[in-house]
């Protein structure tokens, strides 16, 4: 009787306190959305200015976006374990701490310290924020809540570069991460004065997989040490690839029997791969990476380095990009749902690769107007291939593994956005080497890391072909 008293009150029932609470996840989220497009604008002056090189000062957004995917399980066994209104303020001061730490950075370390923790409080931020209104929802206005919800993912890419641009013209890179403390506070000040609680039921808690959790850890740690590592010319290079990519590697082998004799406690279970659409679906999701995150990365150094724009320039350049993917997204879903995503996808994908190679060839003498129009078309094909993806993971899936399946789906994203940023930089840095970079050594540089992303994105079209298709009758 208790239970049910202290549950009734610790969620909203009417329909303007839902829509009131989900104004607030969307500030909650605005930080962490924002800080990956404002950090990639600021690359190339935070690597001037601290006096570093690609290869290296790529962790700033790798470290961040890893730190994110791994957090993404944690997540989900604490929101079982605590009140979710306590777990979403110990999270938020961790994201403070982080940009502080991050704003404060004199050095590499420092910076990337402050980063990985950014990244981990904003993998618990950003699911948490859609478990707790889905619970808010109780199955009623959901499509209207999602939509209040999904504002920073439309908006993030668009205003995200613009933001970092002026933030760095007018003040310093630094302000990329100390914009992020009113935001942080205001989002605090909301939580503890409206939030309901949100009392975990005690059913659901479960002892945390720490033993798969910590194999996956070193899985991709090893696996984007070995990557970046690649490029190094030193005597000792080849062993800094092999030791941490046998880590890795191992870590795989391990976790897979693991997962065989322990199919209840494992945090990732082999049988949600025996779903063909999930497995594909994964892949493509990791996949992505190059074509997402690699692209995010890769295109404010080209934009700045090749065709020498001024960083206020370059985010105003990405705002064609962001525009491409809010008119997709308000789309994408209808296609997906009268065609299944099988063709939505690839379609995209093939968009991408047209609209990625002409990257490789463009100059300081290409017309302004033609790389706007790419950016847009660039745009236009990266929601076509994000959203029905996750939608059609879910596809014939047993649903006693939805959870289980949204950690996979999140951290195979967020992970393959990692290795990726570590794959292209390690091109950058192979081409550049140590000496100082001529333009001509910087072309050949940028032609192979978007030819790189060109043909990372066409392969992915195989495992499209596993994805859903609908048809005439079905429909």
């Amino acid at each position: 009787m208790n239970n049910q008293e202290k549950t009734t009150k610790s969620v909203p029932t009417t329909g303007k306190m839902d829509m009131r609470a989900a104004l607030i996840m969307v500030l909650v989220m605005m930080a962490p959305m924002l800080d990956t497009t404002m950090t990639n604008i600021g690359i190339n002056t935070i690597l001037k200015d601290l006096n570093s090189t690609v290869n290296t000062i790529q962790w700033v957004t790798s470290a961040y976006v890893l730190a994110l995917g791994l957090a993404v399980p944690l997540a989900g066994w604490l929101v079982n374990q605590m009140s979710g209104k306590l777990l979403m303020i110990i999270a938020q001061i961790g994201f403070l701490i982080g940009s502080l730490a991050s704003g404060i950075a004199t050095n590499v370390p420092m910076l990337l310290a402050g980063r990985i923790v950014q990244g981990a409080a904003a993998g618990i931020i950003i699911p948490l924020a859609t478990t707790l209104m889905l619970k808010m929802a109780q199955g009623q206005n959901l499509g209207q809540l999602m939509a209040v919800v999904g504002l920073p993912i439309v908006f993030a890419p668009i205003l995200g570069p613009t933001v970092g641009g002026a933030l760095i013209k007018f003040w310093s890179w630094h302000w990329l991460f100390y914009i992020n403390i009113p935001l942080v506070v205001a989002a605090l000040v909301l939580v503890l004065m409206y939030l309901p609680t949100f009392e975990p039921d005690a059913a659901d808690r479960k002892p945390f997989d720490l033993f798969g959790f910590l194999l996956i850890i070193g899985l991709f740690s090893g696996l984007i040490v070995a990557v970046t590592n690649f490029s190094s010319n030193d005597i000792f290079g080849q062993m800094s690839v092999l030791i941490p990519g046998f880590i890795g590697i191992d870590c795989l082998l391990v976790y897979i029997v693991y997962a065989f004799k322990q199919p209840d406690k494992a945090l990732l279970p082999i049988k949600l791969f025996d779903n063909a659409h999930f497995s594909a679906s994964a892949l493509l999701l990791f996949m992505s990476g190059l074509m997402v995150n690699g692209a995010m990365f890769a295109l404010p150094l080209f934009l700045q380095n090749i065709r020498h724009l001024s960083v206020i320039m370059t985010g105003v350049y990405l705002i064609a990009q962001g525009a491409g993917m809010l008119v997709t997204r308000t789309q994408v879903g209808k296609l997906t749902d009268a065609y299944g995503a099988k063709w939505v996808v690839i379609i995209s994908l093939v968009l991408a690769v047209v609209t990625t190679i002409p990257f490789a060839y463009f100059t300081t003498t290409t017309p302004d107007w033609l790389i706007l129009t790419m950016l847009f078309l660039m745009g236009l094909s990266r929601s076509g291939v994000t959203i029905p993806i996750m939608s059609d993971s879910y596809t014939g899936l047993d649903p006693k593994l939805i959870p289980e399946a949204t950690v996979t789906t999140r951290m195979a994203q967020n992970i393959g956005g990692s290795i990726a940023t570590a794959i292209l930089a390690a091109v950058i840095a192979s081409y550049e080497g140590n000496n100082v970079a001529t333009t001509a050594m910087m072309s050949t540089a940028y032609y192979h890391t978007f030819i790189w992303i060109a043909v990372g994105t066409a392969v992915a079209i195989i495992p499209a072909l596993f994805l859903s298709v609908k048809t005439k009758e079905a429909a």
